[in-house]
């Protein structure tokens, strides 16, 4: 028994290894393909790149203008809900991305031999760029609003690769089964507008009952949006007991997303033909 379970964990850390070393090998190829992702996914409309801005500043104006009398209470509301929708809005798009990735791009999965979840990285890569000049805004909006800009403002980059990290882990696990079940992205969606609803992005966590409140916190999306919060607006240090336990979430999530995306890969062409 300790025997298999020592080399349970010998197998899951050459995954890891592995995975790793194909991402260094393979990672021209997953900047073309991200890159080419990126441009196409507004071509053909009259304005283009704008969307990528003009949908959440649309969307932001709408829950302001609904929810601003309410949330009263809230210090600084307007920033409060701007941070909080473009944290959500990067896993929410990454996430959906990743589910048809492997779909868009079979003829390469048919035709080409190389690791599947470059891929996935690819699509979360294309969504990472619009999010970096979103939060590069989001910053200047900031320290304009707020009349100055924390030395911890530093802390957002492992912040982001926290996300980033979050993001493989569940990305790795919904492609796959995209590829098996093409309902997923459907299921995904509502799951996302749901998730939208628990994740204390135009409300506080101060307004809800303890039972609620803990119930809210198994997110990890509300840690890291309520760190992102008090680096921004408080111009404090974050909290890393949330950021630990995000982390541990997004590490089961890689791990058991790398070995099951794996164990499957060989079927991906037979699956999509």
């Amino acid at each position: 028994m300790a025997n298999n379970i020592i080399i349970t964990k010998i197998n899951i850390t050459l995954g890891l290894i592995i995975m790793k070393k194909n991402i260094r090998k393979y990672w021209l190829m997953i900047w073309e393909l991200a890159f080419s992702d990126f441009r196409m996914r507004d071509q053909g409309t009259i304005l283009g790149f704008t969307w990528t801005l003009l949908y959440p500043l649309i969307f932001f104006c709408i829950l302001y203008t609904i929810f601003a009398d309410w949330m009263k209470t809230i210090k600084d509301f307007p920033l409060y809900l701007l941070i909080g929708m473009v944290q959500w809005n990067f896993f929410s798009n990454a996430t959906s991305s990743s589910i048809t990735s492997i779909m868009r791009y079979s003829n390469f999965v048919k035709s080409i031999s190389f690791p599947k979840e470059c891929i996935v990285l690819a699509s979360i890569l294309a969504v990472l760029f619009s999010y970096i000049l979103e939060l590069f805004i989001l910053i200047i909006f900031c320290s304009i609003m707020k009349g100055f800009i924390s030395i911890y403002v530093i802390f957002l980059i492992p912040i982001l690769f926290l996300t980033i990290y979050l993001i493989i882990g569940v990305s790795l696990l919904l492609s796959l089964i995209g590829i098996y079940f093409l309902d997923m992205g459907r299921i995904w969606s509502l799951l996302m507008t749901m998730g939208f609803f628990l994740t204390p992005i135009f409300y506080s966590l101060d307004m809800l009952s303890p039972f609620k409140k803990n119930v809210i916190m198994l997110n990890p999306m509300t840690h890291i949006i309520q760190a992102s919060r008090t680096i921004l607006l408080d111009g404090k240090c974050p909290e890393f007991q949330g950021l630990l336990y995000v982390f541990i979430l997004a590490t089961i999530f890689t791990i058991v997303g790398y070995i099951l995306f794996k164990k499957f890969e060989g079927y991906f062409v037979e699956k999509i033909q």
